[in-house]
């Protein structure tokens, strides 16, 4: 058994909330990529594209990115999930770019 990893579409800063990353819920692992100077962000998850959006919670408390950092998500028990901005900046549009455009670089880990 290994691991294969794969870039999937960037979290976006569009709006204070970012684009919606779906079928997720087969990964094995998910890293997102805080890559601004600065700002905390929290990580919202959904049963439908459609929403309800609520934070991701772990031992009680809510999943956070504080940027610059790496966000590692495993085992992955969610289908769908977004960036929420909750204090500071939400980045420079042009000073971060992943291969998907604007925004924070996400992988996923594939078992194999």
């Amino acid at each position: 058994m290994g691991y294969y990893t794969k870039d999937l579409p960037v979290l976006n800063f569009a709006t204070s909330n970012s684009n919606i990353i779906s079928g997720v819920d087969d990964l094995e692992g998910l890293s997102v990529f805080a890559t601004t100077s600065s700002g905390i962000f929290t990580v919202q998850v959904a049963p439908t594209s459609a929403g309800p959006f609520t934070d991701l919670q772990s031992a009680g408390a809510d999943v956070t990115m504080t940027a610059p950092a790496t966000l590692t998500i495993s085992p992955v028990a969610f289908r769908h999930f977004q960036r929420a901005s909750t204090f500071g900046s939400t980045g420079s549009t042009g000073a971060v770019t992943g291969a998907g455009g604007t925004g924070f670089p996400v992988q996923a880990v594939f078992v194999v």
